[in-house]
């Protein structure tokens, strides 16, 4: 009886520390707190300085593999989130989805009008930095690297980030969501020396 007993008790305390360890690491709420499932809104006219704005309102924020959903409050809500693990329900976006929802995409490839959608709308869109990298898709395509402005993108088999500014020293200032050590911000990037990335443009702009 007394080795049963003990038995029973060493399972209760590993299966405390077991769910003690899953919590912590899927202790982020942030999704299902916060995050809607809204339809977007179709938008006939865009610009690109109203993407930028767009793209400004998730800097500082957090960074979520395979995610698409963020506030605009500057801090990332759900910090230190195990890495590459799309069932984390952190904030935040990772690449592609922050370009996704930056370009205003559709969630059908076919689709290339604009659909605006809201920050607290969780959507990561059907592609990935790769898939960007190769134009796929009705609204994207490649670009020369040499031509790229303001809110075309760079993108390589495993990131893409927005150009928010051009620098004279032929370097840009990105706009990315990088990791979920980084967050989404700006900073100066060489991506267009890289031959590991590629220009990509989304098509449509009103201006």
């Amino acid at each position: 009886m007394l080795r049963t007993r003990h038995l029973v008790t060493t399972l209760a305390v590993a299966f405390a520390l077991a769910y003690a360890g899953t919590a912590a690491a899927y202790h982020t709420r942030f999704v299902a707190d916060n995050c809607n499932y809204a339809p977007p809104t179709p938008t006939s006219y865009i610009t690109r300085d109203g993407s930028a704005a767009v793209a400004l309102r998730a800097r500082h924020e957090g960074y979520q593999w395979a995610g698409g959903c963020w506030n605009d409050n500057d801090r990332d809500d759900s910090p230190n989130d195990p890495h590459e693990n799309p069932y984390t329900g952190g904030e935040g976006g990772d690449c592609s989805g922050f370009t996704f929802k930056v370009w205003r995409e559709a969630l059908s490839t076919a689709d290339s009008g604009f659909h605006q959608w809201g920050l607290l709308r969780f959507v990561h869109g059907p592609y990935t930095a790769a898939t960007f990298k190769a134009g796929a898709g009705a609204p994207n395509v490649t670009a020369p690297k040499s031509g790229l402005v303001k809110m075309d993108a760079l993108a390589s088999d495993g990131h893409i980030g927005l150009i928010y500014a051009v620098n004279p020293d032929g370097s840009d200032q990105i706009i990315e969501a990088k990791g979920e050590a980084y967050g989404t911000n700006i900073w100066t990037r060489t991506y267009r020396g890289s031959s590991s990335y590629s220009g990509v443009r989304r098509v449509g702009w009103s201006s």
